[in-house]
């Protein structure tokens, strides 16, 4: 069974929409990882791209129907009511899932950059769910998603554990584990918490050649995640290293920061 946590501090967690297309999946997925927690308070945030912004004012945008594959002038006032609506649409979307779970919500929408507002967020956030920008076609959402975490030290190790396994629902034949410590003392550490705190083995454990992040995204792919759980180091949260996420993953991210400073982990 996963493990639950004991204490009763009230946790921020967030869900990034936005204009790039996020899909209902980020629902299905929040309502997993959360499960019958009562002590949450849910953010949604709705991010309106300057960049994308900027774009539909040039004279030569085009935009690609997937369905027809017609390509047509976008027009600033149709842009603007697609927007409008996805805003609503989310929204209600998180308002829903805040009843069924019974917690508190709040919504809002926010125009800038997408980095810089994700990196905003994700600091005042113990979780904080997104998916990519759709440069690539939308993932395919199955039954039983793999779910690939990656761990680089002791002090993130258990809270991205733990996500996870709420995650796989704890099917753990479902879970790769990727590593990016460089001692070994530190690897050795790191086995044992995985040893510690999975209810079995994951499907695999994967040590990574370096900690830069195009090798994390790399064996993501290699994976073929459907999520990905990460610790939301201030190396994460590096603007470069947020933009290669949000432009070269296919699949939805978990960011988890803290859920408490003193929370306590043990199985049931």
């Amino acid at each position: 069974m996963p493990a639950k946590l004991l204490d009763t501090v009230t946790r921020r967690v967030a869900l990034v929409l936005g204009t790039s297309g996020s899909s209902p999946q980020l629902l299905s997925i929040l309502q997993r990882l959360l499960g019958d927690d009562s002590e949450i308070n849910l953010q949604g945030v709705f991010i309106e791209d300057d960049e994308l912004q900027q774009a539909v004012a040039l004279p030569f945008s085009k935009e690609l129907c997937r369905l027809t594959l017609n390509v047509r002038d976008i027009q600033s006032a149709r842009f603007e009511r697609t927007v409008t609506l996805q805003t609503r649409t989310a929204r209600r979307a998180v308002a829903g899932l805040a009843q069924r779970m019974g917690v508190p919500h709040t919504f809002r929408k926010v125009r800038g950059s997408t980095v810089s507002l994700l990196r905003e967020t994700a600091h005042s956030a113990n979780i904080t769910v997104f998916e990519p920008l759709r440069i690539f076609a939308a993932t395919p959402v199955h039954n039983r998603q793999r779910i690939v975490v990656a761990i680089d030290d002791l002090a993130a190790g258990a809270e991205v554990l733990f996500a996870a396994t709420l995650l796989a629902e704890g099917e753990m034949h479902r879970v790769s584990v990727l590593l990016t410590a460089a001692a070994p003392a530190e690897l050795d550490a790191l086995d044992h918490l995985i040893s510690e705190l999975l209810p079995s083995d994951p499907a695999r454990i994967l040590l990574l050649p370096g900690s830069e992040i195009q090798y994390l995204i790399a064996a993501a792919r290699a994976e073929r995640a459907d999520m990905l759980v990460l610790g939301a180091s201030e190396e994460l949260l590096k603007p470069e290293s947020l933009r290669s996420l949000l432009e070269q993953l296919r699949c939805p991210i978990c960011l988890v920061r803290r859920w408490d400073s003193s929370a306590d982990h043990k199985a049931i």
